[in-house]
């Protein structure tokens, strides 16, 4: 009875041994190896210079992959109140920062169309794919999800935007500069105010100039036109183009009292006559 159960035991070992052998370590499959790992950006630019093994042949000439770049540091250029305009440059590490990725077709045939199990690739990455100076963990993973090689740590040199963190100055430094007291500037503004002033009173007729002169005391103005001229019998209008003066007025007055006068004395003359 134990000599039966070792057998069965040892056969399902035998079985589990022979079935993990089978099945392809897809965490672990081919390997990857850079040139370089320290890549200086050309023209907003970082060409990626690779060494890749499989992992056993490929069926496909072509086999596409995806490069998966997780931030990890970033480079950054500033400027201080310390250090004045001269940018300063730190490494700000990242946490929990999204992966970029980048999906290519690699080749593993020659001209002849003969497929190998390595072979050597490059590629370029760009500012307008989102990367920027700074140190990115890489990944690289088959079209089956298998993954080649490990993680790469990347550094991605160059230059960022410079990012101004000096403090803000709220105080107009002209004002320090000049010290001419403030009143003087309100002065010179009124100055062509004051001078439009007797321009304004020269254009501006007087009224008291411009009005007819006040008739004299006593006299109606009207009174030259009610009482006829004395020995006149026309109509007593007036002449056109003639204008009327206050001193023509008082001498048909005069005229026209001497001949009311003449009338009564001769009535009173006649009266003691008879």
């Amino acid at each position: 009875m134990k000599l039966a159960c070792a057998k069965f035991l040892v056969s399902v070992l035998a079985f589990f041994g022979v079935f993990v052998l089978a099945v392809p370590d897809a965490s672990a499959a081919g390997s990857i190896t850079y040139s370089k790992t320290s890549i200086q950006e050309t023209s907003g630019s970082w060409h990626l210079q690779m060494t890749i093994v499989y992992g056993g042949k490929p069926k496909l000439a072509h086999v596409p992959m995806r490069f998966t770049f997780t931030p990890v540091a970033f480079y950054e250029s500033y400027l201080d109140d310390k250090h004045g305009d001269k940018p300063q440059k730190r490494t700000i590490p990242l946490t929990g920062q999204t992966p970029l990725n980048e999906s290519v077709d690699v080749d593993f045939a020659d001209t002849r169309g003969t497929i190998f199990d390595r072979t050597r690739f490059d590629f370029n990455i760009s500012r307008s794919h989102n990367f920027a100076a700074g140190e990115y963990e890489v990944v690289v993973h088959r079209a089956d999800g298998a993954q080649i090689g490990g993680k790469t740590k990347l550094s991605l040199l160059g230059e960022n935007d410079v990012i101004d963190r000096r403090a803000i100055s709220f105080v107009d430094s002209s004002k320090k500069k000049d010290n001419k007291p403030v009143t003087a500037a309100p002065a010179a503004s009124e100055a062509p105010a004051a001078e439009s002033t007797p321009a304004a009173a020269e254009s501006t007729p007087d009224p008291a100039s411009s009005a007819s002169p006040p008739a004299e005391d006593g006299q109606d103005p009207t009174a030259a036109a009610k009482v006829p001229p004395g020995g006149s019998k026309g109509c007593g209008c007036r002449t056109a183009g003639v204008p009327t003066t206050p001193a023509g007025a008082l001498a048909a007055l005069g005229l026209a009292s001497v001949t009311v006068l003449r009338a009564r004395r001769r009535v009173s003359s006649r009266r003691q006559a008879g």
